[in-house]
């Protein structure tokens, strides 16, 4: 049973990879064969990894058909950001209201990985690091309902979010520019001033929902041409 739960740990992290890496796109059906062939499991604990997907909601299974990539429209992407931006608003009331405000230390190795993923043109890398460092400050602030209910949120924005690093990996010729915001939000954090934390989450999120929405459209125009 030890192992059944490795290999479906193993292959749905492998299959998110292939989701934030831009191998499989919006709408993409997944086959099983190949995935059988491809990670070396049997399709036991495939289902089960499929089905562990679909309940973060990076898939959707359709009756007879199997499963496929969620294809997020622009309401799925308004409603996933902005309800994003009313947890780090929370998240930041609390944090401003500690006694003894987090240094934030742990979030040093993850920066550092963003940027060593940045670097070697990881997108999938970098969607990792954003994803864990937005989640380290909302864990900072010590309520764990509102941090569980974050981690769900971040796992279906992994599509959007990846759709965004790619395409700015395409037009920035780099992925440097989101380590740079991302850096200079960090930093605004340790000054613990509330005015300007404020402000800064607000700027960093609307330019992210800007950013990133029509980079997802541009891709799933894409597929469904």
């Amino acid at each position: 049973m030890i192992l059944q739960e490795s290999l479906v740990t193993l292959a749905a992290h492998e299959i998110r990879k292939l989701l934030v890496s831009g191998e499989l796109g919006p709408g993409d059906k997944l086959n099983e064969p190949p995935l059988v062939e491809r990670l070396g499991i049997s399709r036991p604990p495939l289902r089960e990894a499929l089905r562990v997907l679909e309940s973060e909601g990076l898939l959707e299974q359709t009756p007879r058909r199997g499963y496929r990539v969620v294809n997020m429209t622009d309401k799925d992407v308004e409603e996933v950001y902005s309800l994003r931006r009313a947890l780090e608003a929370f998240a930041v009331d609390l944090l401003l209201a500690q006694d003894k405000p987090p240094s934030f230390d742990a979030l040093n190795p993850i920066m550092a990985s963003m940027r060593a993923a940045a670097k070697r043109g990881d997108s999938a890398g970098v969607v990792q690091a954003t994803v864990q460092f937005h989640t380290g400050i909302v864990a900072a602030a010590g309520h764990s309902r509102l941090t569980d209910v974050y981690r769900s949120l971040m796992l279906q924005m992994q599509l959007s979010m990846a759709a965004n690093v790619r395409s700015e990996a395409r037009t920035k010729g780099d992925l440097s520019k989101g380590c740079d915001r991302h850096a200079a939000l960090l930093e605004c954090l340790r000054t613990g001033d509330a005015s300007s934390i404020r402000h800064e989450f607000a700027e960093h999120g609307e330019r992210d929902y800007l950013d990133r929405k029509p980079a997802l459209d541009v891709e799933t125009e894409a597929v469904s041409r």
